[in-house]
């Protein structure tokens, strides 16, 4: 059984029933995240405060300062990519990420950082 295997993953809550979305798992002090339906094509690995930073600059549109991913459009298309891994997410998908975002879905470690 792999890390991956072990870990509790969730999507956005606006994910659609059968769609692909951006799946993430957080963990003690990371978080991962790789496709619902691509698992092959890789897992990114942030620390906790690389992902509170990934997730304010995706909800912002921000240039990618992070340290672990990098976002860029590829026309309609939204790329994730760490020095080893990219994953596509299509409008659907990362539109339904960012509105779980907005709603704090994805705010893990600011509660256990208070």
């Amino acid at each position: 059984m792999s890390t991956a295997d072990r870990l509790l993953w969730r999507t956005s809550s606006y994910s659609g029933n059968g769609e692909g979305c951006v799946d993430v798992a957080p963990a003690a002090d990371r978080v991962f995240v790789r496709h619902a339906k691509h698992h092959d094509h890789g897992i990114i690995e942030f620390s906790a405060a690389q992902w509170s930073t990934f997730v304010r600059e995706a909800r912002r549109g921000l240039a990618s300062a992070n340290g672990a991913a990098m976002v860029s459009k590829d026309g309609a298309d939204t790329l994730v990519a760490s020095a080893h891994v990219q994953l596509r997410f299509n409008e659907v998908e990362w539109t339904a990420f960012l509105a779980g975002a907005d709603d704090g879905e994805f705010d893990f470690h600011s509660a256990a950082a208070k």
